[in-house]
């Protein structure tokens, strides 16, 4: 009987006003993040000019950088290309640096004597170390003597009639030639045959 007494001592609402409800738990909680997050999508949208700055400016940094890397590899392989030049040349020159003493011997021996033969002797010294050194450096001599002229090969300085060699074939060398494997180093120069020289013909009898 006292709770019924309590229910009809509590104030009836008036009329229009609705009773207050108390709120969900969790609602309220729920509402203040969303509310929180608003501003902080709306800064982070990017615009289309923002995001076409962005990509320049990326594009721009990728270009810079390849040619840094670009100017950075051309010096090295300058660099390269003259360490390699320069290892080439001491190596021939170390070649012919016996040549050169032979030389200097045959000229020291040609002042202290007045022997033909044995400054002879000295000087088919030096040309045979020189050849050597030629084939040590892979050289090769073209002998062009009665071979068939060859633009490739021979340089023709002058053609002369011939009895024995045949038309189009080399009459004399003047120069020879050298080649370096398929590198042609100098062509032969040469005088080339034109054949048997022309007779004169028999005058009316």
């Amino acid at each position: 009987m006292s709770v019924k007494k309590h229910r009809k001592d509590e104030p009836a609402p008036e009329p229009g006003i609705e009773p207050a409800t108390s709120a969900a738990p969790g609602a309220e909680s729920a509402e203040a993040p969303a509310a929180e997050s608003a501003p902080a999508g709306e800064a982070a949208a990017v615009t289309p000019e923002q995001e076409l700055h962005r990509q320049v400016a990326d594009l721009n940094e990728k270009y810079l950088r390849a040619r840094a890397d670009l100017e950075n590899f051309r010096r090295r392989a300058q660099r390269e290309l003259a360490e390699t030049r320069e290892y080439t040349q001491a190596a021939t020159v170390e070649e012919f640096l016996p040549v050169l003493d032979h030389f200097n011997m045959a000229v020291e021996s040609a002042g202290a004597s007045a022997d033909l033969a044995t400054l002879r002797q000295g000087m088919e010294m030096i040309l045979a170390e020189f050849k050597r050194t030629l084939d040590a450096l892979g050289v090769q001599v073209i002998d062009a003597a009665g071979a068939a002229f060859d633009p490739a090969l021979h340089e023709a300085v002058a053609t002369e009639p011939s009895e024995t060699v045949l038309n189009g074939h080399v009459l004399r060398q003047w120069k020879r030639g050298y080649r370096m494997g398929a590198r042609l180093l100098r062509p032969a120069t040469v005088i080339v045959s034109s054949g048997p020289p022309a007779t004169e013909s028999a005058g009316p009898t």
